[in-house]
């Protein structure tokens, strides 16, 4: 295998995952990854947010934004709307939260070659991509969003869209210098966790993808943030948002009237209860697996969902799973 690097475009690329739950950016520039970060898939109709006591805090990033007439604050505010609805990869919602991420990245102002992704039930219409909804997501992006204190957006010079979880195979199939590894000869699964989608796809030897087994279920962490939700309603009697709850499946610990409460017994109940839908779901999809000599977990909901490892012994997680599809969107447009 030659020691040369493969990546050959030396433009800013960027690897957006804007999923349901969360959006996350990988940056390239040069063949090498300069910059991943994750924002909450969150945002609110109309002009909201918080201010500083005093003076703005150096470098702070406008959040407000207009497009097509209508106006979002991009935070994570506790009454913010969900991104968990069927037209969000192509709403001005979405296209709101993707600028203000690139421009939390510092790409504001900047000329950018970006790569989104759709899951696999909307890229694909039976064995082939579809065309229709490719064009429609790239032509929402290319929609003018408009900061409102007037600031840079990010420039996007061209927008290409991918399948969410093959993805992830480019990640793995493609190393940090740009070589191909040996692993074509492979049969390789793929299972990604999503925020609302888990996405099941199969990739044999020599790249070809297999499409019978490949496919989405509305299944993700958001099933289990709104579990969480319901019993921390029931015994504690109180109601708390996601944007409480999504930090807390990482430290397991909430905060209420200032004391800190550990539910670390409802999020694994509720991460139980997914499990065990994700694992049927998987099991229909790729039967017992004894046929792929690796499957990938990655996605959001790797961690949270490491109990699906239990019914595979040849699954792997990569390093941070959760920016799989990211890295390889960009890893893609670099080569």
């Amino acid at each position: 295998m030659s020691k040369k690097p493969e990546f050959r475009d030396q433009n800013i690329i960027v690897g957006v995952d804007d999923g349901f739950a969360m959006t996350k950016l990988v940056v390239m520039q040069g063949g090498s990854i300069i910059k991943q970060l994750m924002i909450p898939s969150r945002a609110r109709s109309g002009i909201h947010g918080t201010t500083s006591i005093g003076a703005a805090a150096q470098g702070e990033i406008e959040a407000r934004y207009e497009t097509e007439g209508n106006t979002f604050t991009v935070q994570d505010l506790s009454d913010a709307e969900s991104a968990r609805f069927d037209e969000y990869p192509f709403s001005p919602m979405n296209r709101a939260i993707i600028t203000h991420a690139l421009r939390v990245a510092g790409l504001g102002g900047k000329e950018v070659t970006v790569a989104t992704g759709l899951p696999l039930s909307m890229y694909y219409r039976g064995s082939e991509a579809d065309e229709a909804v490719l064009t429609r997501k790239k032509d929402s992006l290319n929609k003018p969003v408009k900061p409102l204190d007037g600031s840079d957006v990010a420039n996007i010079l061209r927008h290409e869209v991918f399948p969410e979880g093959l993805a992830a195979w480019v990640d793995y199939a493609v190393d940090e210098q740009g070589r191909v590894k040996n692993s074509l000869d492979e049969a390789i699964g793929i299972i990604d966790i999503g925020g609302r989608t888990t996405d099941i796809a199969v990739v044999l030897p020599g790249r070809m993808i297999d499409h019978a087994r490949c496919g989405s279920a509305d299944l993700g962490v958001l099933n289990v943030i709104e579990e969480v939700a319901i019993s921390i309603k029931k015994e504690f009697n109180v109601v708390m948002g996601a944007d409480k709850i999504e930090p807390a499946l990482r430290t397991r610990i909430v905060k209420q009237w200032g004391k800190e409460k550990d539910i670390g017994h409802m999020i694994d109940a509720a991460a139980l209860s997914v499990i065990g839908a994700i694992t049927r779901e998987v099991n229909r999809r790729l039967s017992n697996a004894v046929d792929l000599d690796k499957i990938l977990l990655v996605g959001g909901g790797a961690h949270l969902f490491r109990g699906v490892a239990s019914a595979f012994p040849n699954i792997e997680i990569p390093l941070e799973p959760e920016f799989a599809n990211a890295r390889g969107f960009a890893k893609y447009l670099a080569l």
